[in-house]
């Protein structure tokens, strides 16, 4: 490793260390003290590990001061900001997205005498006609960046921005910029609108996200999203070094003379970078491609842990608050596996099928050499971003190296065919959509290989699972401990073998509990929604599946059956069509087997209707069951029972939705949705409710639900209440207070996580 790869590594450890364990008032002192340990390095006669050590120190003292200096520069004057309104000046950086019912759209605010801080306005209502460089001013409600309904989060503040506005008056346009800084943002715009144009309505979501990383409308398709996730290629609409590579090889086939393609290629690669928006995995791979461009030019032989290092120390310079970046660490994590495993799984395969005399057979060299090297990328980017993703993610997809395999090739082409027909749709729409309909074709095979893997048996398991999480580390201990064991390929055999079953070990325990006798309930905690697990034995039933908090609602319910080792649900209960409690639904359904789906009768009035009809259109193409309730049934679930109440109708959805009770011997839990009081009082009187044990409490504690009358007829021991941050007021005190007065015991998800009851 040469000497600048030791100052940036430190320089960027002394970041990682600064923003995940120094306190912010031990950062200055830690710079001290590496800045005064340089000195220790002249105590070395080697020069080798003089020099190591003073590049260490001196590397380590530059990064903890660059993030205290970056923090008051940049940080502190934005938090001056927070919890108050303010009026204030700004350009738009990007075009406003929709969000649902308001829009989003980023500004940097302008502080007199100070840098601009990168900022997210939030308004409700139609989208605002602004484009990037204009001046706009507005008067709005400043929050930190830093958190999310209270809850501290990186998400945002490892972007760049440290402020988060919500717009309290009106939003006035003052002029526009004229600076080539804003032109990459239209230019995206444009490509992305092409990408509308030439491809078909339900590919465009997908090329957008291919090629301009714009995942907006793909995450509209929860069963295309979901399957990406389970399939482990979610990274390809993720715009990452791979797309970079795309591109430099889709010049290098046009472009044939070295000089002329790095002329050419590094500032094409630089107005690509800009349109992505210099995200921190495009602009690693950005830096490492031009200096790989460049090196043949200065007649300088590549050091690509050097490259890799000094990309590292440059984002850091840039936003050391990056570090926290989720797509920078996997975008390194996969850089540095590459690096330093790929060309020796790869020898080490190669060699293998020549001792065994693979080439000698009827099998092309080039087609096993494809595979051979696709494989030892795959495996050598796996090497850091496994542990990686499972303590991001929760989750490792272990169909990924498969469809890697399978998918990457035609990845590639969708992309460099994408980018080609956007650039003949400019000069003539009817060329890129020709060019676009011959792509569709490729297009198509990427999701059927999608679809279908995701479907597998095991294609994800989850880090939840203690199994699982056992299977992880022994897999790396016993990588490592062969590794240090300097072994050969062939010796690999023993560890992988055992890597294998001690996973199907695993597995095997997990699911050999899931016909355990018994009935449980679970209220799963996904923030401001509900989605409620039942068990009786063998048998699973899912009530309801959403959030209004921003959780994915349907990949928590899979996570937590599949750690159950519940590779189906028998029931999926939708009380109504309210996204709270509904719109994690088609995820769920794409991530697992349904065999009945069980709802009231939609109202294609609802302002939400729209999810009914998505869900049950899915459920036709899934071959489930589906049920409408319009009277009472009973159904048998297992050892227990479940009864559907049908909804007493009404204008608004709350009133158009099931009541649900599970009885298991003398043990019934009663679930009603977003019933109020009225509905309630409906119920006690048009049907016979048992006293019952527990009670899913209505509306998520609402004021308007839980009524004396129904609690005096009910009667319940435990109260259950599946509710997260909100600006609601829920559970509200007039709730919990008439729980209290009867010794009604009350569990809540948003203070305990998931709440589990054994009763029967």
């Amino acid at each position: 490793m040469r000497r600048l790869a030791r100052a940036a590594l430190a320089f960027s450890a002394a970041i990682f260390a600064a923003h995940y364990m120094v306190p912010e008032r031990w950062t200055l002192p830690c710079a001290v003290f590496f800045a005064a340990a340089s000195v220790f390095g002249f105590a070395f006669r080697s020069e080798y590990r003089r020099l190591t050590v003073y590049l260490v120190c001196v590397g380590a003292a530059a990064g903890f001061t660059w993030y205290a200096c970056y923090t008051a520069i940049f940080v502190s004057p934005a938090a001056a900001f927070v919890g108050s309104g303010a009026r204030v000046t700004a350009y738009v950086a990007d075009y406003p997205q929709q969000l649902g019912r308001g829009s989003r759209v980023t500004v940097s605010v302008r502080l007199r005498g100070r840098p601009d801080v990168k900022s997210y306005l939030y308004m409700y209502g139609e989208q605002p006609d602004v484009a990037p460089g204009d001046l706009v001013e507005f008067e709005a409600e400043f929050s930190s960046a830093g958190e999310i309904r209270g809850e501290a989060t990186d998400v945002f503040t490892s972007k760049g921005y440290f402020l988060s506005a919500t717009l309290s008056g009106g939003l006035k346009v003052l002029g526009s910029s004229r600076s080539p800084v804003y032109a990459p943002q239209k230019l995206s715009k444009f490509v992305r609108d092409m990408s509308d144009a030439v491809f078909p309505p339900e590919l465009a979501p997908f090329m957008r996200a291919l090629i301009m990383g714009d995942t907006a409308q793909l995450r509209e398709d929860t069963a295309l999203s979901a399957a990406l996730s389970a399939a482990g290629i979610s990274h390809i609409v993720a715009v990452s070094g791979m797309h970079i590579s795309f591109l430099i090889g889709f010049l290098g086939l046009v472009i044939k003379n070295k000089r002329a393609l790095a002329i050419f290629g590094i500032p094409t690669l630089f107005i690509f970078m800009a349109m992505i928006g210099f995200t921190p995995s495009v602009t690693r791979a950005g830096v490492m491609q031009c200096v790989l461009l460049l090196a043949p030019l200065l007649r300088r032989e590549s050091d690509s842990i050097t490259t890799l290092s000094a990309a590292l120390m440059l984002l850091l310079i840039v936003n050391p608050y990056s570090c926290a970046n989720v797509g920078l660490q996997l975008s390194f994590g996969a850089a540095a596996g590459i690096i330093l495993f790929t060309g020796r799984i790869d020898e080490s395969i190669e060699n293998a099928l020549r001792d065994k005399k693979i080439y000698a057979r009827r099998i092309p060299r080039a087609a096993v050499k494809f595979v051979t090297a696709s494989l030892a990328t795959t495996a050598g980017a796996l090497v850091f971003t496994t542990p990686l993703s499972a303590v991001y993610f929760g989750y490792i997809s272990l169909v990924a190296p498969l469809t890697n395999l399978l998918t990457l090739w035609a990845v590639s082409v969708c992309f460099c065919g994408g980018m080609a027909a956007c650039l003949l749709g400019f000069a003539f729409l009817p060329a890129g959509g020709v060019i676009a309909a011959v792509i569709s074709l490729t297009v198509r095979y990427v999701f059927g290989i999608t679809y279908s893997l995701a479907r597998f048996p095991f294609a994800t398991v989850y880090v939840s699972n203690i199994y699982v999480s056992f299977w992880l580390v022994y897999m790396y201990i016993a990588a490592i401990a062969f590794l240090m064991a300097r072994g050969r390929l062939r010796q690999t055999v023993i560890p992988i073998c055992l890597s294998v079953l001690t996973l199907c070990g695993a597995l095997f325990v997990t699911y050999s509990y899931r016909g355990a006798p018994g009935f449980t309930t679970t209220a799963l905690d996904i923030g401001q929604g509900q989605s409620l697990v039942f068990t009786s034995g063998e048998y699973t039933a899912v009530v309801d599946c959403g959030s209004s908090s921003g959780e994915n609602a349907g990949g928590l319910a899979h996570e937590f059956l599949s750690a159950q080792g519940r590779p189906r649900i028998d029931m999926l209960i939708l009380t109504h069509f309210h996204a709270d409690h509904c719109n994690g639904v088609e995820d769920l359904m794409t991530r697992i087997d349904v065999e009945t789906l069980i709802i009231p009768e939609p109202d294609g009035g609802d302002d939400e209707s729209y999810l009914a009809e998505d869900i049950i259109e899915l459920a036709r193409r899934r071959g489930t069951v589906i049920l409408y309730i319009t009277r009472q049934q009973t159904y048998t679930f297992g050892d227990a029972a479940v009864t559907l109440y049908p909804p007493f109708g009404g204008d608004d959805e709350n009133e158009r939705g099931l009541a649900i009770l599970f009885s298991d011997g003398d043990y019934d839990v009663l679930i009603t949705g977003d019933m109020d009081s009225e509905n309630e009082r409906r119920l006690i009187r048009n049907y016979d409710i048992p006293d019952i044990e527990t009670l899913i409490v209505g509306h998520h504690g609402s004021r308007y639900s839980t009524s004396v009358e129904f609690l005096n007829a009910v009667t319940p021991e435990t109260a259950v209440i599946s509710v997260g941050r909100n600006s609601y007021g829920h559970p509200t005190s007039d709730t919990l207070g008439r729980l209290a007065e009867r010794g009604i015991s009350v569990y809540r998800t948003d203070i305990i996580g998931n709440v589990t009851i054994s009763g029967g």
